[in-house]
């Protein structure tokens, strides 16, 4: 068996290392997941590519299968060549023979320093057939060596789409580092189809179309139907929930930005629960917010005087409470207005819960027609939606069962093993 040499970037994974398990991101647990994955497959050597050797120092205990993983530590140069250029500038004006001899000492030294880390890692570099970035681009110096395939995950054109302001700067830079660096030497993963039809639509020139890949994600974590009241009610004492023992909940989950949606989704609830005088019925909100936008939420909010004590703001969900949350809502709403992928449905069909989402992005891609899927700006269809769900066991029963089979298409085995089967066919 041909075995396959693969540097993997895992700098995404060491970043996130001084997050809680609940505030990591999507890409984190793609990354993860993927990474996990993949070392399973005998056919590929992993080496990690790592930003710096201090950071190891941070990772969890269940992390240490992947940190026991040989890796290399990648300096940058830049700062170097910048320093050069500002030794150059500084002769240029003074006058005094020994500060010119001094600097230029210091020259030959930085210039000798950079060709060093440059040569140094190509020599170890020439090793590898394969370069997989989940997340940021594929440094310049791997770009230079031929002999090395060049794979990249691409998540969503979201930045493009939406304001910085939703998205946070951040974000929004790192979106347009990757879309400059966009070329039709590297294979693209796109996690869904809609994330394949974006990018070439915006970035048709740099790209070639037959070597992006439809590979579609999975749930972060084991999701499965538990429907345990003793969990569940000490999941309330622990996100101090007052409320009455015999109340119901619908649940959603996402991070409070106005592209999810979310002042929408609460006014259509609130229309829903006054027109049928319903007061057992509440709104849990998990998740966190982008600061930029949290104040204009709560002011929305707000607005709605007495029934905003219907809803439940739970912040920031601890992952093994997810599960419980998911399985006892009567219902789970999201309706996004664009999803790259679209992960929180897919776990609250396998947590056997009841969907209701937008027919956008990649949403259908997931729910398929295991879901009740909506325009997210239909007001009326949202409330006909909840009333399906709320006064009819059955359908919610049949929802159920849809979504639970529905779920069983999705795994991160069945999304590495395309990978991994497009990696071996092109290096074959």
């Amino acid at each position: 068996m041909k075995q396959i040499n693969v540097l993997f970037d895992a700098t995404i994974l060491i970043e996130s290392m001084s997050l809680k398990s609940s505030e990591r991101t999507g890409v984190y647990w793609a990354t993860y997941n993927i990474l996990h994955q993949i070392i399973q497959d005998r056919a590929f050597i992993i080496t990690l590519l790592l930003p710096s050797r201090k950071l190891l120092r941070k990772i969890d205990e269940n992390d240490r299968i992947i940190f026991s993983l040989p890796y290399i530590v990648f300096k940058q140069i830049d700062k170097y060549s910048s320093k050069i250029k500002l030794y150059f500038d500084y002769i240029k004006k003074t006058k005094n023979i020994l500060q010119i001899f001094y600097k230029f000492l210091q020259i030959i030294k930085n210039i000798s320093y950079v060709i060093i880390i440059k040569l140094t890692p190509k020599i170890k570099l020439n090793n590898f057939n394969v370069f997989i970035s989940p997340f940021y681009n594929i440094p310049d110096i791997v770009k230079e060596i031929k002999s090395i395939k060049l794979f990249h995950i691409l998540y969503d054109c979201i930045p493009i789409l939406y304001s910085v302001s939703s998205m946070g700067i951040q974000l929004n830079q790192w979106f347009v580092k990757i879309s400059e660096n966009l070329n039709k030497d590297t294979y693209y993963f796109c996690i869904s189809e809609c994330t394949k039809n974006d990018f070439f639509k915006f970035f048709s020139s740099n790209l070639d179309e037959k070597k992006m890949y439809i590979t579609l994600m999975a749930s972060s974590q084991i999701f499965f139907p538990n429907y345990n009241k003793d969990k569940l009610r000490e999941i309330k004492q622990k996100y101090k929930i007052k409320i009455k023992e015999n109340h119901q909940y619908i649940f959603s989950l996402c991070s409070i930005d106005p592209r999810k949606n979310l002042v929408f989704t609460i006014k259509c609830f609130f229309k829903f629960i006054e027109k049928h005088n319903i007061k057992n019925l509440y709104f849990y909100l998990g998740g966190g917010y982008f600061k930029d936008y949290i104040d204009k939420f709560n002011k929305e909010i707000n607005n709605f005087d007495i029934c905003s004590k219907f809803i439940i703001r739970l912040g920031y969900v601890d992952d093994s409470d997810v599960n419980i949350l998911y399985s006892n809502s009567l219902f789970f709403a999201f309706l996004s207005q664009y999803e790259g992928f679209g992960i929180p449905p897919l776990e609250a069909m396998q947590a056997g819960t009841p969907v209701i989402c937008s027919n956008n992005s990649s949403l259908p891609e997931v729910v398929g027609d295991a879901a009740i899927t909506i325009a997210y700006d239909d007001e009326e269809a949202c409330i006909k939606a909840f009333e399906n769900f709320y006064f009819n066991e059955d359908v919610r029963k049949e929802y159920i069962n849809r979504g639970l089979e529905r779920a069983k298409l999705f795994s991160w085995e069945k999304t590495v093993n395309k990978m991994t089967d497009i990696i071996k066919k092109i290096t074959s």
